[in-house]
């Protein structure tokens, strides 16, 4: 559990920030929690209540601390720190956000600022975290405007202390707790880039993400267009943004534990291998013969010990039976080898999303077994 307090001056904005900020985390998969604290005691009832408010936006409890006594959906006397309550109540919660708790000492905190409202920072910079502020400030400190609620989500996310990997969250042991350890172990360690994020790419990608890939490097220049839903990892509200940025945000809501590095730019001979340098595999997912055949040059070339995983033959639907996996040195291709796509065999959903499912779970194969294989012996070595 991670908790951070939000404070500032009465009017700063506040309980807005927490309201916001509860939906974009919830979609991130996290448990969230508020405690409000309430230096001159609370009041239950009233839609027009704080408490009221977070529940709305979706807050899986909420608590009111106030001198003596805490409220968590029943009262009961306790200790009144924020942080206590939060660590009492909350202790599965993966985020408590806190209203107030400035005289908890040691609780790291976001302050808001408000001009007319705000007479400049008041929390000592060791727990300050963060700033939000709707007017220009001199912190040291991260900062951000009341309305980028999804950055500062975003920022909570990765903050010291949460759950960014195989954490101690409760939402990240939930997350993991049916992997098989050792094959985890090597997913997570590993980073695979992936050439295009159309059909292959996107629905490969999510595949990936799922199976906890610690890193996916992601380059694509196209936008998403309505067309692309047919078969596309994409979803109405993303059409016209570019493709990279939609899906990485799509991967986040799948996986928030796996980091996503995008490249908005048209991949070629020149700036392939720059891109993807790090990659221990490179998974191909172009529609032009054209650029699969740029790209194997490029990549073998430069990188001859690492595989390349392409797709040819994925046209249509039907034919399950013919649909194969071959190698050639460290070139692997997937599909059937022969169809083609064209106004009267345009790539349909189901096929596209085998043969990407293909390419997926064979890199997963070449990552696990890599991972496996016994060193040389170093007596083998010796002249």
């Amino acid at each position: 559990m991670k908790a951070i307090a939000v404070v500032g001056s009465s009017g700063s904005g506040k309980t807005r920030l927490i309201a916001r900020l509860i939906p974009e985390l919830k979609k991130r998969g996290l448990a969230v929690a508020v405690v409000k604290h309430c230096s001159h005691g609370y009041d239950l009832g009233g839609d027009h209540k704080d408490s009221s408010k977070y529940l709305l936006a979706g807050a899986d409890a909420v608590a009111l601390c106030g001198p003596g006594r805490t409220a968590v959906l029943r009262e009961k006397y306790c200790e009144s720190r924020p942080s206590a309550v939060a660590r009492e109540e909350f202790g599965r919660a993966d985020i408590v956000l806190i209203e107030g708790g400035r005289g908890d000492p040691g609780l790291q905190k976001i302050e808001v600022l408000r001009e007319g409202h705000s007479d400049g920072l008041r929390i000592p910079p060791e727990e300050l975290s963060a700033v939000v502020a709707d007017h220009p400030v001199s912190c040291g400190r991260p900062l951000f405007h009341p309305d980028q609620t999804e950055e500062i989500a975003g920022w909570l996310v990765t903050h010291p202390g949460l759950a960014t990997g195989c954490g101690d969250g409760a939402f990240a042991e939930r997350f993991f707790m049916k992997r098989d350890p050792e094959v985890l172990a090597a997913l997570r360690k590993s980073t695979v880039g992936i050439a295009g994020a159309g059909g292959l790419g996107s629905n490969a990608a999510a595949a990936l993400a799922r199976a906890a890939i610690g890193r996916l490097i992601i380059a694509d220049f196209d936008s998403v267009e309505a067309s692309d839903l047919s078969r596309q990892f994409y979803f109405i509200d993303q059409v016209g943004m570019p493709k990279v940025e939609a899906l990485q945000e799509n991967l986040k809501r799948l996986n928030p534990f796996s980091t996503c590095e995008i490249h908005n730019v048209k991949v070629d001979r020149e700036n392939a291998a720059t891109i993807f340098a790090s990659a221990d595999i490179l998974v191909e997912a172009f529609d032009l013969a054209v650029q699969k055949q740029m790209l194997i040059e490029a990549w073998l070339s430069r990188f001859p010990e690492r595989p390349i995983i392409i797709a040819s033959g994925l046209a249509g639907y039907g034919g399950n039976d013919q649909l194969h996996e071959r190698r050639l040195g460290n070139l692997y291709i997937c599909g059937d080898e022969t169809s083609e796509c064209g106004p009267d065999l345009p790539p349909m959903a189901p096929r596209v999303a085998i043969v990407a499912g293909m390419q997926a779970n064979l890199v997963v194969e070449l990552l696990v077994s890599a991972s496996r294989r016994p060193l040389p012996d170093p007596l083998l070595r010796m002249p």
